[in-house]
């Protein structure tokens, strides 16, 4: 799976080896337009990070596994080196950000990890590390993934009773996953389970956090494989933006 997919060294999934969904597209050409340096959230190896600092940029990059983050500053060319700052720990509550020290933030392949309120937690953190106007940029797995097809009338039913995160699965004895020739390869390289995201359910999550939703839709990455394909719709992409502060009439 390496051609197209990086496992990552801490069993949580895997890394995009190039650019394949318009959401992270979108952030390295906002983040050219921008004064603050930008920050890319569980970047592993930083496969947005070298766009950026090619392109004359500043980014913070954070992953959790700090040999991730060792390979890409090593991988870096000197020049740039003095751009880039690696920042490890967990964006939950393992990292000291300053409020509104960055202009746009992506957080790619990380959010079908946790759980709603977990995913609220990380927001009202970006929230706060956001500058005014500055945007948010999401990318996870949908709930289109081709490991839910067998699945997607349980996700149907949580969400109509109310569950909060309707789309926490296990993916032990999953039936997509127990067809494959590969399946323990796949297995070593994430954990149990997932949180297959529906834009309606994120969507709440933004909007309670303070961000308005400027783009939300699902689409197909470039760099799935057959397994995690269903109908082209597959992965799940919103950009939210940090509302300007409101100043009152004298």
């Amino acid at each position: 799976m390496e051609s197209k997919l990086i496992p990552t060294l801490n069993n949580m999934g895997w890394m995009a080896a190039s650019i394949g969904d318009p959401y992270t597209q979108d952030f390295i050409e906002y983040s050219a337009t921008v004064a603050k340096p930008v920050m890319e959230i569980g970047a592993a190896y930083g496969v947005a990070a070298a766009s950026i600092l090619q392109s004359g940029g500043r980014i913070i990059v954070n992953d959790l596994e700090p040999y991730h983050l060792q390979v890409l500053y090593e991988q870096t060319p000197l020049h740039l080196r003095e751009k880039l700052h690696i920042l490890p720990g967990s964006c939950i509550d393992g990292i000291d950000m300053d409020d509104e020290s960055v202009s746009s933030i992506l957080c790619a392949r990380v959010f079908h990890f946790f759980d709603s309120a977990t995913i609220a937690k990380c927001l009202e953190n970006f929230y706060r590390w956001l500058v005014p106007g500055g945007k948010l940029f999401i990318v996870a797995d949908s709930v289109f993934h081709g490991m839910n097809q067998e699945i997607y009338p349980d996700f149907l039913d949580r969400k109509a009773s109310g569950h909060p995160t309707p789309g926490w699965v296990s993916l032990k004895n999953n039936p997509r996953l127990e067809a494959q020739e590969n399946k323990a390869e796949i297995q070593r390289a994430m954990p149990e389970y997932f949180n297959f995201i529906d834009i309606e359910t994120l969507g709440s999550l933004f909007n309670a956090a303070g961000f308005r939703i400027e783009r939300a839709s699902y689409f197909r990455p470039e760099y799935y494989y057959d397994v995690s394909l269903w109908d082209g719709r597959e992965g799940v992409g919103m950009i939210g933006v940090k509302a300007l502060p409101q100043f009152s009439s004298v």
